[in-house]
């Protein structure tokens, strides 16, 4: 399975559709780790750090600090996310920005 974030929709490439509502939620619901139907700030970064762990070589070769500025992006991306600046992502924020901005293949 492959994701592409981009908000041109000329850039998705043939064979990439939506998420369905029903993937967003569950993607929304795994995210909610404390079960409030909000995502804080605190559980975004508790699911995403571990990821940039995932590609270690790569943060070594763009420098010895890089982490710092992927969480920085991390965090960036979740004020995105909060439009009503509330320090929470709730259901209709997120499903906005993911029915918007995520594409997906099956391959």
């Amino acid at each position: 399975m492959h994701y592409i974030i981009t908000q041109e929709r000329n850039d998705v490439p043939a064979g990439f559709r939506n998420l369905t509502d029903e993937e967003i939620a569950k993607d929304f619901l795994k995210l909610d780790i404390d079960k409030s139907y909000f995502i804080s700030k605190n559980e975004w970064m508790a699911n995403f750090i571990p990821l940039l762990f995932s590609d270690m070589a790569a943060l070594e070769k763009e420098a010895p600090d890089a982490i710092m500025g992927k969480i920085q992006e991390l965090s960036d991306e979740f004020d995105k996310y909060d439009l009503d600046n509330n320090k929470f992502i709730d259901y209709i924020e997120y499903k906005n920005f993911l029915a918007d901005n995520i594409y997906i293949s099956e391959e």
